[in-house]
């Protein structure tokens, strides 16, 4: 009923020896391909889709990787340094409060007050064994033997979170709200003392952070202090 047509017969390929003279050709003449941005490209696209790794493309993206890092990396250096900075001009607002005090009771006043807040903490105290220098006094206040060796150790510092066992005899009612501190060792007319900031802020005191900026602190008031203490 209908009419057979035979499907046509498929061109005929390149011969091997067609295809070698090719080959030899394009070896002898390689910017027949690189001055065809369209046949490269197309030539790129085969190499991709046949499984063989992109140099160029696999280049490209370790150095977006790289420069990524890079970038990350710049932004974390100039946070940290940041905070370091924020950190130094808080100290030395506080050494500042201490420096200008003139009398053990006007440091007293100002280690409660305006030291703490120069600090962002909401506790400083200072326990002095063996020595009652000020009589219901906010931030300098007395302890007994050995308190400082419970507290410290063989250490000259601790920060972390608020020890309890302590926290109520260090901060009296404000203990409860209190969730790190920094202790740092004093010693004041030869008598041990310990140095105390606590926070209600729990990052405030880690024990991965750096103590330089707190000793500074510290060696500034047992300057100041011990004088005091021996007249």
């Amino acid at each position: 009923m209908f009419d057979s047509v035979p499907p046509p017969a498929p061109a005929p390929g390149p011969s091997l020896a067609d295809t070698a003279a090719l080959r030899d050709y394009l070896r002898a003449h390689p910017d027949l391909i690189t001055r065809d941005p369209e046949l490269l490209a197309r030539v790129n696209e085969a190499i991709t889709q046949s499984g063989v790794i992109d140099i160029a493309a696999h280049a490209r993206r370790k150095l977006e990787a790289e420069l990524a890092r890079v970038r990350a990396t710049n932004a974390a250096l100039i946070a940290l340094a940041k905070a370091n900075l924020a950190a130094q001009a808080q100290t030395h607002a506080a050494i500042l409060a201490v420096v200008e005090a003139d009398s053990l009771e006007a440091l007293d006043h100002k280690l409660a007050g305006r030291a703490a807040g120069a600090l962002s903490v909401d506790v400083i105290r200072i326990f002095i064994e063996g020595c009652t220098p000020l009589p219901g006094a906010k931030a300098i206040r007395p302890c007994s033997p050995e308190l400082v060796e419970a507290l410290l150790g063989a250490h000259s510092v601790k920060l972390g979170p608020v020890d309890a066992r302590f926290a109520d005899a260090l901060y009296d009612g404000q203990a409860r709200g209190l969730r790190s501190e920094a202790l740092v060792r004093l010693e004041l007319a030869r008598k041990p003392a310990v140095l105390c900031l606590a926070a209600r802020d729990g990052r405030a005191f880690t024990p991965d952070q750096g103590a330089d900026l707190l000793h500074l602190f510290a060696r500034v008031l047992e300057r100041r202090i011990a004088p005091w203490l021996a007249n």
